[in-house]
């Protein structure tokens, strides 16, 4: 048996920020578990694309500041989270332009520096890629994309430096309550006693809130990318790219390798997490080859040379559960990020922190994303359809 004043679960990069920003802030015993290895699931196959374009405030505010530390990660937090600041560019169709005014004036109005260019200045930074199917790009000179690996485990070196404890191989099989109250968590071979526990389990995070009677409306998405190497092409794109015209998303990866992926809108495939095809579909090659070689003519003697799939823990507006459980005090929820975890992860953290130690996040309002916004019929919009933030 053990105590401790609060157990995170997940060692992904959400579960990492939050458990290392709950000691930071003086919680003297954190315990972060984790069913397998830190960033062993969601995150440690992110695309970890790092972009601003959202379409509501706080999401904005959010990644926002996250980028600020990706930018000053070393300061801030302390390691390497391996960023990359190459620049985002946004791809839109004739059929998706009307929501992109307001959402680059939104990102200007939270210091985001975002604008609209044009195919000939987009075309003077990477002259090789055909833009005649594209009606407006949106350009984030300050965005790009980084390491998921190498910046979970910087927090999570951080996190055990000041004193945390991390259990690997560790699965919390239940939520132990009073019926009101959380009074612990119960894993195969010990029980631990708390005040506060924090499900950041993605995949899991349904599975592990139900055990106490919580339920929260997530699904589990399959997604599948590839790798090319580009070093023989010219080497990979100049920018990170969501391409809604394609609906297809693609960025660097290291020097002389591309990474892709498929994007919105697409048929999503729902899958359990401890038991789906972890193989990549030859039809999805075939797809992905025929739409990126499209959009990079010059590209069509490059080889793919990888590929594999990740999940996605999706909401039902494919917006995050963020904070405590109206119904089973103790109990916060960090889950549902539905592929937008990763890039909002350094501000994640220190908010659920805020709503854990100072009983409201205050830096920025997460009320909207509780738990209780689906019964309410509260649900987010967005701007390019309910699956886009």
């Amino acid at each position: 048996m053990q105590t401790a004043d609060a157990v995170v679960i997940g060692a992904g990069i959400n579960g990492a920020s939050t458990a290392y920003n709950l000691i930071k802030r003086g919680l003297k015993k954190v315990v972060l578990l984790d069913k397998h290895l830190i960033a062993s699931g969601g995150t440690g196959r992110s695309a970890a694309i790092i972009r601003q374009h959202y379409s509501n405030a706080e999401l904005v505010q959010m990644v926002k500041h996250s980028v600020d530390i990706f930018h000053n990660f070393d300061d801030m937090v302390g390691g390497d989270g391996g960023f990359v600041n190459c620049g985002w560019a946004f791809l839109i169709p004739d059929y998706a332009s009307d929501g992109l005014t307001e959402n680059i004036k939104m990102g200007q109005q939270y210091g985001v520096d975002v604008c609209e260019i044009t195919a000939d200045a987009l075309h003077e930074i990477e002259p090789r890629i055909d833009l005649t199917d594209v009606h407006r790009i949106a350009y984030e000179p300050g965005s790009g994309y980084a390491d998921p690996r190498r910046s979970t485990y910087a927090y999570v070196r951080r996190f055990l430096d000041l004193g945390g404890e991390l259990k690997e191989l560790t699965e919390v099989k239940n939520l132990i309550t009073d019926g009101q109250h959380i009074t612990g968590i119960e894993t195969d071979g010990e029980s631990i006693f708390c005040e506060v526990v924090v499900n950041v389990a993605g995949p899991w995070a349904a599975r592990i809130a139900a055990t106490a009677g919580v339920d929260i409306p997530i699904q589990v998405t399959r997604e599948e990318e590839i790798i090319c190497e580009t070093s023989d092409v010219g080497g990979p794109p100049k920018l990170c790219f969501s391409d809604m015209a394609k609906a297809i998303y693609y960025r660097p990866e290291g020097t002389t390798r591309t990474l892709i992926g498929r994007g919105f809108p697409k048929d999503y495939q729902y899958v359990d997490p401890d038991g789906y095809n972890q193989e990549v579909d030859t039809p999805f090659i075939d797809e992905i080859t025929q739409r990126f070689r499209a959009r990079w003519p010059s590209f069509t003697s490059a080889l793919f040379i990888n590929s594999y799939t990740g999940l996605y823990d999706v909401t039902p507006d494919w917006h995050p559960i963020l904070g405590r459980v109206d119904n089973m005090s103790g109990l916060y929820l960090c889950a549902g990020f539905s592929g937008h975890g990763f890039k909002i992860a350094p501000s994640i953290g220190e908010l659920m922190t805020e709503e854990i130690v100072d009983g409201a996040a205050h830096s920025i309002d997460i009320s909207r994303f509780n738990l209780r916004r689906f019964e309410q019929g509260d649900l987010f919009t967005a701007a390019y359809g309910a699956n886009r933030a």
